[in-house]
Protein backbone atom coordinates (compact mmCIF):
# COMPACT_ATOMS: atom_id res chain seq x y z
CA UNK A 1 0.00 0.00 0.00
CA UNK A 2 1.37 3.42 -0.95
CA UNK A 3 1.57 6.36 1.47
CA UNK A 4 1.65 9.73 -0.27
CA UNK A 5 2.58 13.12 1.03
CA UNK A 6 -0.03 15.81 1.60
CA UNK A 7 -1.96 16.82 -1.56
CA UNK A 8 -0.73 20.40 -1.91
CA UNK A 9 0.16 22.68 -4.79
CA UNK A 10 3.36 21.81 -6.64
CA UNK A 11 4.75 25.34 -6.75
CA UNK A 12 5.62 25.48 -3.05
CA UNK A 13 8.12 28.22 -2.31
CA UNK A 14 10.48 28.99 0.54
CA UNK A 15 9.40 31.68 2.99
CA UNK A 16 11.29 33.68 5.59
CA UNK A 17 11.35 32.55 9.21
CA UNK A 18 12.93 34.43 12.10
CA UNK A 19 16.00 32.69 13.48
CA UNK A 20 17.26 32.58 17.03
CA UNK A 21 19.43 35.66 16.53
CA UNK A 22 16.63 37.69 14.98
CA UNK A 23 17.76 37.30 11.37
CA UNK A 24 15.62 35.98 8.56
CA UNK A 25 16.29 32.34 7.78
CA UNK A 26 14.80 30.49 4.83
CA UNK A 27 12.13 27.92 5.65
CA UNK A 28 12.00 25.20 3.03
CA UNK A 29 8.26 24.68 2.84
CA UNK A 30 8.53 21.97 0.20
CA UNK A 31 10.81 19.90 2.44
CA UNK A 32 8.51 20.47 5.41
CA UNK A 33 5.41 19.33 3.52
CA UNK A 34 7.19 16.30 2.06
CA UNK A 35 7.19 14.64 5.48
CA UNK A 36 4.74 11.81 6.03
CA UNK A 37 1.62 13.38 7.61
CA UNK A 38 0.27 12.23 11.01
CA UNK A 39 -1.63 8.95 10.81
CA UNK A 40 -2.01 5.63 12.62
CA UNK A 41 -2.41 2.57 10.38
CA UNK A 42 -3.27 0.27 13.29
CA UNK A 43 -6.02 2.51 14.63
CA UNK A 44 -7.57 2.76 11.17
CA UNK A 45 -7.38 -1.02 10.75
CA UNK A 46 -8.92 -1.63 14.19
CA UNK A 47 -11.85 0.70 13.40
CA UNK A 48 -12.60 -1.11 10.15
CA UNK A 49 -12.14 -4.55 11.69
CA UNK A 50 -14.40 -3.65 14.63
CA UNK A 51 -17.13 -2.52 12.25
CA UNK A 52 -17.15 -6.01 10.73
CA UNK A 53 -17.21 -7.68 14.15
CA UNK A 54 -19.89 -5.87 16.13
CA UNK A 55 -22.98 -3.83 15.22
CA UNK A 56 -22.51 -1.44 18.15
CA UNK A 57 -18.95 -0.68 17.05
CA UNK A 58 -20.13 0.02 13.50
CA UNK A 59 -22.80 2.38 14.83
CA UNK A 60 -20.24 4.37 16.86
CA UNK A 61 -17.75 4.55 13.98
CA UNK A 62 -20.38 5.79 11.53
CA UNK A 63 -21.37 8.51 14.02
CA UNK A 64 -17.83 9.59 14.95
CA UNK A 65 -15.95 9.47 11.64
CA UNK A 66 -16.08 10.42 7.98
CA UNK A 67 -14.29 8.66 5.13
CA UNK A 68 -11.88 11.61 4.75
CA UNK A 69 -10.64 11.01 8.31
CA UNK A 70 -8.77 7.92 7.08
CA UNK A 71 -5.31 8.26 5.58
CA UNK A 72 -4.74 5.02 3.66
CA UNK A 73 -6.43 5.00 0.26
CA UNK A 74 -8.18 1.63 0.46
CA UNK A 75 -9.23 2.38 4.07
CA UNK A 76 -11.05 5.48 2.79
CA UNK A 77 -12.95 3.44 0.20
CA UNK A 78 -13.73 0.59 2.59
CA UNK A 79 -15.10 2.86 5.33
CA UNK A 80 -17.27 4.65 2.79
CA UNK A 81 -18.72 1.33 1.61
CA UNK A 82 -19.18 0.00 5.16
CA UNK A 83 -21.10 3.15 6.07
CA UNK A 84 -23.47 2.62 3.11
CA UNK A 85 -23.91 -1.06 3.98
CA UNK A 86 -24.64 -0.33 7.64
CA UNK A 87 -27.52 1.92 6.60
CA UNK A 88 -29.15 -1.19 5.04
CA UNK A 89 -27.68 -4.10 7.01
CA UNK A 90 -27.44 -3.75 10.79
CA UNK A 91 -25.14 -6.72 11.47
CA UNK A 92 -22.09 -6.68 9.23
CA UNK A 93 -19.52 -9.48 9.12
CA UNK A 94 -16.59 -10.42 6.90
CA UNK A 95 -18.66 -12.68 4.64
CA UNK A 96 -21.45 -10.16 4.05
CA UNK A 97 -18.96 -7.35 3.40
CA UNK A 98 -16.87 -9.46 0.99
CA UNK A 99 -19.90 -10.53 -1.04
CA UNK A 100 -21.32 -6.99 -1.17
CA UNK A 101 -17.99 -5.52 -2.31
CA UNK A 102 -17.62 -8.28 -4.92
CA UNK A 103 -21.13 -7.55 -6.21
CA UNK A 104 -20.29 -3.85 -6.50
CA UNK A 105 -16.97 -4.57 -8.17
CA UNK A 106 -15.06 -2.79 -5.36
CA UNK A 107 -13.39 -5.68 -3.55
CA UNK A 108 -9.95 -5.05 -5.04
CA UNK A 109 -10.31 -1.30 -4.48
CA UNK A 110 -10.84 -2.05 -0.77
CA UNK A 111 -7.68 -4.18 -0.51
CA UNK A 112 -9.04 -7.60 -1.55
CA UNK A 113 -10.45 -10.60 0.36
CA UNK A 114 -7.21 -11.30 2.22
CA UNK A 115 -7.13 -7.72 3.53
CA UNK A 116 -10.68 -8.03 4.89
CA UNK A 117 -9.71 -11.25 6.71
CA UNK A 118 -6.61 -9.61 8.17
CA UNK A 119 -8.61 -6.61 9.44
CA UNK A 120 -11.08 -8.86 11.27
CA UNK A 121 -8.48 -11.28 12.66
CA UNK A 122 -6.15 -8.55 13.98
CA UNK A 123 -8.84 -6.49 15.67
CA UNK A 124 -8.03 -6.61 19.39
CA UNK A 125 -11.38 -5.67 20.86
CA UNK A 126 -14.41 -3.95 19.29
CA UNK A 127 -15.19 -2.65 22.80
CA UNK A 128 -12.36 -0.14 22.33
CA UNK A 129 -13.93 1.37 19.22
CA UNK A 130 -14.32 4.84 20.75
CA UNK A 131 -10.60 4.98 21.53
CA UNK A 132 -9.71 3.83 18.01
CA UNK A 133 -12.02 6.47 16.52
CA UNK A 134 -10.47 9.16 18.70
CA UNK A 135 -6.97 8.34 17.42
CA UNK A 136 -8.11 8.38 13.78
CA UNK A 137 -9.96 11.67 14.26
CA UNK A 138 -7.06 13.39 16.05
CA UNK A 139 -4.65 12.48 13.27
CA UNK A 140 -7.12 13.74 10.67
CA UNK A 141 -7.39 17.08 12.48
CA UNK A 142 -3.60 17.41 12.54
CA UNK A 143 -3.46 16.74 8.80
CA UNK A 144 -6.16 19.35 8.16
CA UNK A 145 -4.21 21.88 10.22
CA UNK A 146 -1.05 21.17 8.22
CA UNK A 147 -2.91 21.68 4.95
CA UNK A 148 -4.52 24.90 6.27
CA UNK A 149 -1.09 26.16 7.40
CA UNK A 150 0.36 25.45 3.95
CA UNK A 151 -2.46 27.35 2.27
CA UNK A 152 -1.89 30.29 4.60
CA UNK A 153 1.84 30.33 3.86
CA UNK A 154 1.24 30.13 0.13
CA UNK A 155 -1.36 32.93 0.18
CA UNK A 156 1.08 35.18 2.08
CA UNK A 157 3.88 34.35 -0.36
CA UNK A 158 1.64 35.19 -3.34
CA UNK A 159 -0.95 37.69 -2.03
CA UNK A 160 -2.05 38.71 -5.55
CA UNK A 161 -3.06 42.18 -4.44
CA UNK A 162 -5.02 41.05 -1.36
CA UNK A 163 -4.35 43.19 1.71
CA UNK A 164 -3.29 41.99 5.15
CA UNK A 165 -6.77 42.15 6.67
CA UNK A 166 -8.14 39.90 3.92
CA UNK A 167 -5.31 37.40 4.44
CA UNK A 168 -5.90 37.35 8.21
CA UNK A 169 -9.61 36.77 7.65
CA UNK A 170 -8.86 33.97 5.21
CA UNK A 171 -6.44 32.36 7.67
CA UNK A 172 -9.00 32.53 10.48
CA UNK A 173 -11.66 31.01 8.25
CA UNK A 174 -9.42 28.08 7.29
CA UNK A 175 -8.73 27.25 10.94
CA UNK A 176 -12.26 27.93 12.21
CA UNK A 177 -13.74 25.79 9.44
CA UNK A 178 -11.81 22.83 10.80
CA UNK A 179 -13.36 23.46 14.21
CA UNK A 180 -16.85 23.94 12.75
CA UNK A 181 -16.68 20.74 10.74
CA UNK A 182 -15.52 18.81 13.82
CA UNK A 183 -18.24 19.92 16.23
CA UNK A 184 -20.35 17.03 17.40
CA UNK A 185 -23.08 17.48 19.97
CA UNK A 186 -24.37 14.22 21.36
CA UNK A 187 -27.90 13.90 22.68
CA UNK A 188 -27.97 14.60 26.42
CA UNK A 189 -30.06 12.41 28.76
CA UNK A 190 -33.15 14.08 30.21
CA UNK A 191 -31.90 13.27 33.71
CA UNK A 192 -28.74 15.31 33.14
CA UNK A 193 -30.69 18.28 31.77
CA UNK A 194 -33.06 18.20 34.74
CA UNK A 195 -30.14 18.41 37.17
CA UNK A 196 -29.11 21.75 35.66
CA UNK A 197 -32.69 23.07 35.67
CA UNK A 198 -33.17 21.91 39.25
CA UNK A 199 -30.02 23.70 40.41
CA UNK A 200 -31.20 26.94 38.78
CA UNK A 201 -34.67 26.62 40.31
CA UNK A 202 -33.22 25.95 43.78
CA UNK A 203 -30.89 28.97 43.54
CA UNK A 204 -33.80 31.22 42.53
CA UNK A 205 -36.01 29.85 45.33
CA UNK A 206 -33.37 30.38 48.01
CA UNK A 207 -32.63 33.90 46.76
CA UNK A 208 -36.33 34.78 46.95
CA UNK A 209 -36.62 33.31 50.47
CA UNK A 210 -33.61 35.32 51.64
CA UNK A 211 -34.74 38.55 49.97
CA UNK A 212 -31.81 38.56 47.56
CA UNK A 213 -31.97 39.54 43.90
CA UNK A 214 -32.57 36.48 41.74
CA UNK A 215 -29.73 35.85 39.35
CA UNK A 216 -30.87 35.48 35.76
CA UNK A 217 -29.16 34.40 32.56
CA UNK A 218 -31.19 37.04 30.72
CA UNK A 219 -29.51 40.28 29.67
CA UNK A 220 -31.71 43.10 30.95
CA UNK A 221 -32.44 45.90 28.46
CA UNK A 222 -33.25 48.27 31.36
CA UNK A 223 -36.56 49.13 29.69
CA UNK A 224 -38.91 47.98 32.43
CA UNK A 225 -41.99 47.02 30.40
CA UNK A 226 -39.91 45.29 27.74
CA UNK A 227 -37.91 43.27 30.27
CA UNK A 228 -41.14 42.19 31.91
CA UNK A 229 -42.51 40.91 28.58
CA UNK A 230 -39.27 39.08 27.82
CA UNK A 231 -39.02 37.42 31.25
CA UNK A 232 -36.00 39.47 32.24
CA UNK A 233 -34.54 40.57 28.91
CA UNK A 234 -32.65 38.94 26.06
CA UNK A 235 -31.48 35.37 26.62
CA UNK A 236 -28.23 33.66 25.57
CA UNK A 237 -28.23 32.42 21.98
CA UNK A 238 -31.31 34.42 20.96
CA UNK A 239 -31.59 36.19 17.61
CA UNK A 240 -33.60 39.37 18.16
CA UNK A 241 -34.94 41.20 15.11
CA UNK A 242 -35.62 44.89 15.74
CA UNK A 243 -37.59 46.34 12.84
CA UNK A 244 -39.13 49.66 11.90
CA UNK A 245 -39.60 52.13 9.09
CA UNK A 246 -36.74 54.59 8.37
CA UNK A 247 -36.47 57.34 11.04
CA UNK A 248 -38.73 55.40 13.42
CA UNK A 249 -35.82 55.24 15.88
CA UNK A 250 -34.65 51.63 15.65
CA UNK A 251 -30.94 52.55 15.51
CA UNK A 252 -31.36 54.89 18.46
CA UNK A 253 -33.25 52.23 20.41
CA UNK A 254 -30.64 49.55 19.69
CA UNK A 255 -27.63 51.64 20.67
CA UNK A 256 -29.45 52.79 23.80
CA UNK A 257 -29.83 49.15 24.81
CA UNK A 258 -26.12 48.66 24.05
CA UNK A 259 -25.25 51.75 26.13
CA UNK A 260 -27.32 50.61 29.10
CA UNK A 261 -25.86 47.09 29.00
CA UNK A 262 -22.26 48.37 28.83
CA UNK A 263 -22.65 51.09 31.47
CA UNK A 264 -24.73 49.09 33.94
CA UNK A 265 -23.54 48.28 37.47
CA UNK A 266 -20.07 46.78 37.29
CA UNK A 267 -21.29 43.43 38.60
CA UNK A 268 -23.78 42.96 35.75
CA UNK A 269 -22.42 45.05 32.85
CA UNK A 270 -21.44 43.19 29.70
CA UNK A 271 -19.08 44.08 26.85
CA UNK A 272 -21.03 44.94 23.68
CA UNK A 273 -20.07 44.85 19.99
CA UNK A 274 -21.87 47.20 17.60
CA UNK A 275 -21.54 46.55 13.87
CA UNK A 276 -22.70 49.68 12.05
CA UNK A 277 -22.93 49.06 8.32
CA UNK A 278 -24.65 52.37 7.58
CA UNK A 279 -23.23 54.96 9.99
CA UNK A 280 -19.52 55.75 10.63
CA UNK A 281 -18.18 54.79 14.03
CA UNK A 282 -17.61 58.42 15.00
CA UNK A 283 -21.31 59.19 14.50
CA UNK A 284 -22.35 56.10 16.47
CA UNK A 285 -20.07 57.18 19.33
CA UNK A 286 -21.42 60.74 19.17
CA UNK A 287 -25.02 59.48 19.31
CA UNK A 288 -24.21 57.34 22.34
CA UNK A 289 -22.54 60.34 23.97
CA UNK A 290 -25.66 62.47 23.34
CA UNK A 291 -27.89 59.91 25.02
CA UNK A 292 -25.55 59.51 27.99
CA UNK A 293 -25.06 63.25 28.50
CA UNK A 294 -28.67 64.22 27.64
CA UNK A 295 -27.40 66.86 25.24
CA UNK A 296 -29.10 67.71 21.95
CA UNK A 297 -27.73 65.87 18.94
CA UNK A 298 -28.07 69.05 16.89
CA UNK A 299 -25.80 70.91 19.30
CA UNK A 300 -23.38 68.01 19.54
CA UNK A 301 -23.01 67.93 15.77
CA UNK A 302 -21.13 71.24 15.75
CA UNK A 303 -20.17 71.18 19.46
CA UNK A 304 -22.28 74.30 20.01
CA UNK A 305 -22.50 73.72 23.77
CA UNK A 306 -23.01 76.04 26.72
CA UNK A 307 -21.02 75.60 29.93
CA UNK A 308 -23.50 73.22 31.59
CA UNK A 309 -23.85 71.08 28.47
CA UNK A 310 -20.09 70.91 28.07
CA UNK A 311 -19.68 69.66 31.64
CA UNK A 312 -22.39 67.05 31.04
CA UNK A 313 -20.52 65.85 27.94
CA UNK A 314 -17.24 65.65 29.87
CA UNK A 315 -18.82 63.59 32.65
CA UNK A 316 -20.59 61.32 30.16
CA UNK A 317 -17.30 60.81 28.32
CA UNK A 318 -15.65 59.61 31.53
CA UNK A 319 -18.42 57.06 32.00
CA UNK A 320 -18.25 55.85 28.42
CA UNK A 321 -14.45 55.62 28.42
CA UNK A 322 -14.79 52.85 31.00
CA UNK A 323 -17.66 51.18 29.16
CA UNK A 324 -16.74 48.01 27.24
CA UNK A 325 -18.27 49.15 23.94
CA UNK A 326 -16.66 48.08 20.64
CA UNK A 327 -17.77 49.66 17.34
CA UNK A 328 -17.05 48.25 13.87
CA UNK A 329 -18.22 50.33 10.89
CA UNK A 330 -17.11 48.06 8.04
CA UNK A 331 -19.64 48.42 5.23
CA UNK A 332 -21.02 45.43 3.32
CA UNK A 333 -19.85 42.99 5.98
CA UNK A 334 -20.37 39.35 4.99
CA UNK A 335 -21.65 36.70 7.40
CA UNK A 336 -18.36 34.79 7.48
CA UNK A 337 -16.45 38.02 8.20
CA UNK A 338 -18.87 38.85 11.00
CA UNK A 339 -18.44 35.38 12.48
CA UNK A 340 -14.65 35.75 12.55
CA UNK A 341 -14.83 39.20 14.17
CA UNK A 342 -17.40 38.12 16.75
CA UNK A 343 -15.26 35.13 17.65
CA UNK A 344 -12.23 37.39 18.18
CA UNK A 345 -14.25 39.81 20.32
CA UNK A 346 -15.67 36.93 22.34
CA UNK A 347 -12.20 35.52 22.89
CA UNK A 348 -10.51 38.84 23.71
CA UNK A 349 -13.28 40.74 25.51
CA UNK A 350 -15.98 38.14 26.34
CA UNK A 351 -18.71 40.18 24.65
CA UNK A 352 -22.21 39.55 25.98
CA UNK A 353 -24.26 41.29 23.27
CA UNK A 354 -23.94 41.96 19.52
CA UNK A 355 -25.86 44.68 17.67
CA UNK A 356 -25.99 44.77 13.84
CA UNK A 357 -27.29 47.81 11.98
CA UNK A 358 -28.69 46.56 9.68
CA UNK A 359 -29.44 43.18 8.05
CA UNK A 360 -30.26 44.36 4.51
CA UNK A 361 -26.80 45.97 4.21
CA UNK A 362 -24.99 42.69 4.88
CA UNK A 363 -23.50 40.45 2.20
CA UNK A 364 -24.15 36.70 1.98
CA UNK A 365 -21.33 34.33 2.99
CA UNK A 366 -18.35 34.15 0.65
CA UNK A 367 -18.78 31.30 -1.78
CA UNK A 368 -22.52 31.08 -1.10
CA UNK A 369 -25.11 30.90 -3.84
CA UNK A 370 -25.98 34.19 -5.48
CA UNK A 371 -29.68 33.85 -6.15
CA UNK A 372 -32.37 36.46 -5.79
CA UNK A 373 -32.31 38.86 -2.86
CA UNK A 374 -34.79 36.82 -0.82
CA UNK A 375 -32.51 33.79 -0.98
CA UNK A 376 -29.50 35.89 0.00
CA UNK A 377 -31.30 37.43 2.96
CA UNK A 378 -32.45 33.96 4.04
CA UNK A 379 -28.83 32.76 3.98
CA UNK A 380 -27.70 35.81 5.97
CA UNK A 381 -30.47 35.28 8.52
CA UNK A 382 -29.53 31.63 9.06
CA UNK A 383 -25.88 32.61 9.41
CA UNK A 384 -26.67 35.20 12.08
CA UNK A 385 -28.74 32.72 14.03
CA UNK A 386 -25.87 30.23 13.89
CA UNK A 387 -23.42 32.83 15.26
CA UNK A 388 -25.68 33.75 18.19
CA UNK A 389 -26.10 30.05 19.03
CA UNK A 390 -22.39 29.31 18.69
CA UNK A 391 -21.28 32.21 20.92
CA UNK A 392 -24.29 31.72 23.25
CA UNK A 393 -25.04 35.43 23.41
CA UNK A 394 -28.06 37.50 22.31
CA UNK A 395 -27.75 39.25 18.94
CA UNK A 396 -29.90 42.28 18.04
CA UNK A 397 -30.26 42.64 14.28
CA UNK A 398 -31.98 45.69 12.83
CA UNK A 399 -34.20 45.18 9.79
CA UNK A 400 -36.24 47.29 7.44
CA UNK A 401 -39.98 47.00 6.87
CA UNK A 402 -41.87 47.04 3.58
CA UNK A 403 -43.51 50.25 2.42
CA UNK A 404 -46.80 48.43 1.85
CA UNK A 405 -47.80 48.95 5.47
CA UNK A 406 -48.11 52.69 4.86
CA UNK A 407 -50.67 52.13 2.09
CA UNK A 408 -53.22 50.48 4.33
CA UNK A 409 -56.69 51.97 4.18
CA UNK A 410 -57.18 52.18 7.94
CA UNK A 411 -55.48 54.75 10.16
CA UNK A 412 -53.61 52.18 12.23
CA UNK A 413 -50.11 51.91 10.76
CA UNK A 414 -48.80 49.53 13.41
CA UNK A 415 -46.51 47.00 11.71
CA UNK A 416 -47.12 43.25 11.49
CA UNK A 417 -44.76 40.29 11.03
CA UNK A 418 -45.75 40.15 7.36
CA UNK A 419 -44.18 43.60 6.90
CA UNK A 420 -40.63 42.32 7.37
CA UNK A 421 -38.70 43.14 4.23
CA UNK A 422 -37.10 40.69 1.76
CA UNK A 423 -37.67 37.31 3.35
CA UNK A 424 -39.98 35.24 5.54
CA UNK A 425 -36.84 33.48 6.80
CA UNK A 426 -36.13 36.49 9.02
CA UNK A 427 -39.29 35.84 11.01
CA UNK A 428 -38.65 32.10 10.98
CA UNK A 429 -35.07 32.31 12.27
CA UNK A 430 -35.73 34.97 14.89
CA UNK A 431 -36.41 34.05 18.51
CA UNK A 432 -37.80 37.51 19.23
CA UNK A 433 -39.23 40.08 16.82
CA UNK A 434 -39.70 43.64 18.10
CA UNK A 435 -41.16 46.39 15.93
CA UNK A 436 -40.99 50.07 16.82
CA UNK A 437 -43.99 52.31 16.31
CA UNK A 438 -44.59 56.02 16.98
CA UNK A 439 -47.90 57.63 16.03
CA UNK A 440 -46.35 61.08 15.64
CA UNK A 441 -44.16 59.68 12.84
CA UNK A 442 -47.16 59.67 10.49
CA UNK A 443 -49.04 62.84 11.47
CA UNK A 444 -47.55 64.95 14.24
CA UNK A 445 -50.36 67.53 14.11
CA UNK A 446 -53.03 64.86 14.45
CA UNK A 447 -51.13 63.08 17.21
CA UNK A 448 -50.08 65.99 19.43
CA UNK A 449 -51.09 63.94 22.47
CA UNK A 450 -48.57 61.26 21.52
CA UNK A 451 -45.45 63.37 21.02
CA UNK A 452 -42.43 61.56 22.47
CA UNK A 453 -44.45 58.37 22.92
CA UNK A 454 -43.21 55.12 21.45
CA UNK A 455 -44.17 51.48 21.43
CA UNK A 456 -41.98 48.39 21.27
CA UNK A 457 -44.30 45.76 19.81
CA UNK A 458 -43.12 42.25 20.69
CA UNK A 459 -44.80 40.33 17.86
CA UNK A 460 -42.87 37.10 18.27
CA UNK A 461 -41.34 35.63 21.40
CA UNK A 462 -40.41 32.01 20.97
CA UNK A 463 -40.16 31.38 24.70
CA UNK A 464 -42.56 33.87 26.22
CA UNK A 465 -45.33 36.40 25.88
CA UNK A 466 -46.06 38.88 23.11
CA UNK A 467 -47.43 42.35 23.68
CA UNK A 468 -46.59 46.03 23.75
CA UNK A 469 -44.04 47.87 25.90
CA UNK A 470 -44.49 51.62 26.17
CA UNK A 471 -41.48 53.88 25.67
CA UNK A 472 -40.60 57.53 25.93
CA UNK A 473 -38.69 58.86 22.92
CA UNK A 474 -36.57 61.97 23.45
CA UNK A 475 -35.69 62.71 19.84
CA UNK A 476 -33.35 65.67 20.41
CA UNK A 477 -31.16 63.67 22.76
CA UNK A 478 -31.25 60.50 20.63
CA UNK A 479 -32.58 58.63 23.62
CA UNK A 480 -35.29 56.15 24.55
CA UNK A 481 -36.36 55.66 28.15
CA UNK A 482 -38.93 53.60 29.98
CA UNK A 483 -42.37 55.19 29.62
CA UNK A 484 -43.02 58.41 31.59
CA UNK A 485 -46.61 59.63 31.05
CA UNK A 486 -45.86 63.18 32.24
CA UNK A 487 -42.69 63.62 30.15
CA UNK A 488 -42.48 66.94 28.31
CA UNK A 489 -40.36 67.32 25.19
CA UNK A 490 -36.80 68.57 25.58
CA UNK A 491 -35.52 71.64 23.81
CA UNK A 492 -36.07 71.40 20.04
CA UNK A 493 -33.45 71.45 17.33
Amino acid sequence: MGINRLPLEDDVRTVGARGKKGGAEPLNLAKFLDRIPPHDLQAEAFVLGSMMCESKAASIAVEELEAVDFYVGHHIVLFSELKKMFARIENLDELIVRNELKRLGKLDECGGADELSRLVQETHSPANIEGYCRIVRENAIQRELIIASAKILQSVQTPEGRDGEYLVGMAEKLVYDISDNRKTEDAVPMSEILVGIGNQAEAAYRARQEGREIESLALATRFADLDKLLAGGFWPGELIILAGRPSMGKTTFAINIARKVATDHESVRKPVAIFSLEMPKEQVAKNILCAESKVSGYKMRNFNLNAEEYENVVEASKTLQNAPLHIDDTSGLAVDQLRARCRRLKHRHDIGLVVIDYLQLMSPPAGGKRGNRQEEVSEISRGLKAISRELNIPMIVLSQLNRSMEKRDNDDKRPALSDLRDSGAIEQDADVVIMLYREEYYDIEKNTNHVNHGEALVLKNRNGAVGMAKLTFIKDELRFESYHPDHTPAGGN
